[in-house]
């Protein structure tokens, strides 16, 4: 065995993988904005809603195939024993699996009632393979991450995600590809991120055979439920509204929301980059319940501030850039864009409040939360779009996140208040 790593090193490991994990993030989400760009200003706001609407789709299945099984199965692996770690490996691919297949099946059943355009259906089904090479590469970087050997699955994340980008952009920019036609590289890359993830697993020596007991199959659920439930809920807290401006107004209306939520989305990284590094010290902290309480408290008051100047900046200053940016077809949507910048600070609330929770050790508690204020949203949405239009849509998301922020900000500062006078 190798000997203990110094603080000295362990520090700069921590460092290194830190840069190399954010740096890569940036560079892949840099990169799919381009596309964004691409696709808005080649398609306007209907091809858009085509692509916001495939890729809420596929985004589903991906988070139902995540399961949070990278975060528990670091935890797990760096704990056991090494000849039992190559074990670990097989147990959750087989439980994540199974669950990927009950997904697919959900999907298709949707699309058997939906009955898209084979154009749709051609992007939904190159997205969602791209996405489940996505979501099966996470489970088979675990021993790379456990053994702080971050580098190569930042950068296989980078090249299975930025090919994808790059070539479909390339093919309707350059090339004139329709956007079904186009998709196809989606597929592509993350087949090479799954080709690649499974050469990093192997380099481990880890079990690359999934494990399909039924036992392996309901322990690896109840274990993983609450972080499943947090991620798959949160992106269907966001997308509803996607799929619901398409089915129920058009996919112009779909367009225009989808390129919101990219917005939204850009606007809140650097509160979620923020929350990844604090994490490990907020973890630290709660064995001391007022050292944890102080400093949670702080990242709420610094959280707030700071979800309150990007949300200005987002209603400030993005609407005057839309149609320099994304070309004249997206003239009248100014005033919508500049409403959902009201999701930027609620959203990034919950971000900040969700954050808090887990190192708390509040996951179960956040997944139920989680799952009143989607069921809110999908009733409000539903209901309200077709008679009000994309202004219901926003308005229901921004009243769910709220009610979700409520819900978190009373248990999480209940929690601690009952731990502070609870006997030593």
């Amino acid at each position: 065995m190798a000997p203990p790593s110094s603080p000295t090193s362990l520090g700069h490991n921590t460092g290194r993988n830190a840069f190399a994990l954010l740096a890569c993030r940036v560079g892949a989400d840099l990169l799919n904005f381009l596309l964004f760009l691409v696709v808005s200003r080649r398609f306007g706001p209907e091809g858009m809603g085509e692509y916001g609407y495939a890729f809420a789709l596929a985004g589903l299945v991906y988070y139902s195939a995540t399961l949070g099984i990278d975060e528990y199965g670091v935890r797990e692996y760096s704990r056991l024993p090494v000849e039992r770690r190559p074990a670990l490996i097989s147990n959750l691919l087989g439980a994540q699996l199974c669950i990927a297949v009950v997904a697919v099946l959900v999907l298709l059943g949707y699309l058997l009632i939906t009955q898209p355009r084979p154009t749709t259906l051609t992007i939904i089904v190159s997205m969602s393979v791209y996405q489940l090479g996505a979501a099966f590469s996470a489970t088979l970087f675990v021993p790379a991450m456990a053994e702080q050997h971050m580098l190569a699955p930042a950068i296989i994340n980078l090249l299975g995600r930025g090919s994808a980008f790059v070539v479909t952009g390339l093919l309707i920019w350059v090339f004139g590809w329709s956007l079904h036609a186009a998709s196809i590289a989606f597929a592509c890359g993350g087949l090479l991120m799954l080709i690649l993830a499974l050469r990093s697993a192997a380099s481990f020596k880890a079990r690359l055979l999934p494990n399909l007991s039924g036992r392996n199959v309901l322990e690896g659920t109840r274990m993983l439920w609450s972080f499943a439930a947090v991620s798959l809920l949160g992106q269907l807290l966001n997308r509803i509204g996607v799929i619901a401006l398409s089915l129920q107004i058009g996919e112009a209306a779909a367009g225009i929301y989808t390129t919101g939520l990219k917005l939204v989305e850009v606007a809140c990284l650097p509160l979620f980059f923020i929350g990844v590094a604090i994490y490990p010290r907020l973890c630290h902290a709660f064995a001391d319940a007022m050292a944890f309480q102080r400093l949670a408290r702080h990242g709420l008051i610094v959280g707030i501030a700071l979800a309150a100047i990007l949300a200005l900046a987002m209603y400030l200053l993005v609407p005057p850039l839309l149609v320099p940016v994304l070309g004249e077809r997206f003239a009248g949507s100014e005033t919508i864009i500049a409403a959902m910048a009201a999701i930027v600070f609620v959203q990034g609330m919950e971000i900040v409040l969700g954050r808090l929770m887990l190192a708390a050790n509040l996951n179960v508690a956040r997944a139920v939360r989680i799952t009143v204020g989607t069921l809110v949203c999908v009733l409000l949405t539903v209901g309200f779009t077709p008679l009000f239009g994309i202004g219901a849509t926003i308005a229901a998301l921004v009243v769910s996140y709220l009610l979700v922020d409520l819900l978190y900000f009373g248990n999480l500062f209940g929690a601690l208040r009952r731990r502070s006078y609870a006997p030593a």
